[in-house]
């Protein structure tokens, strides 16, 4: 099918996203890596009911709250062409349940 003359041409730009970059490069992975642990509470029956459930090698939703602790790209493969990501690292403070699957 051709473009008409009433059919809007599409726009790349339109999806052009800001991906984070270094030295002139864009990042092709992006990640969200998480440090430390969330302690749960003994005396909460919500989180009693996510050890509970909880089975090796099945999938759980949990809401982790934290704060940023870093930035960083990496560049893995040859400099000439490896393939750059960047990663946000977050300090775990606490986890909650939100699903179990």
């Amino acid at each position: 099918m051709s473009a008409t003359a009433t059919e809007p041409e599409f726009a790349a730009t339109g999806y052009d996203l800001p991906i984070p970059g270094i030295d002139g490069r864009k990042a092709t992975r992006l990640e969200v890596r998480f440090a430390g642990a969330g302690e749960l509470d003994w005396t909460s029956e919500d989180d009693l009911a996510l050890l509970e459930a909880g089975r090796l090698g099945v999938e759980v939703r949990l809401l982790v709250v934290g704060r940023v602790s870093g930035k960083s790209f990496r560049l893995s493969g040859r400099p000439d062409d490896g393939e750059l990501s960047f990663a946000c690292t977050v300090k775990v403070a606490r986890v909650e349940a939100a699903e179990i699957a």
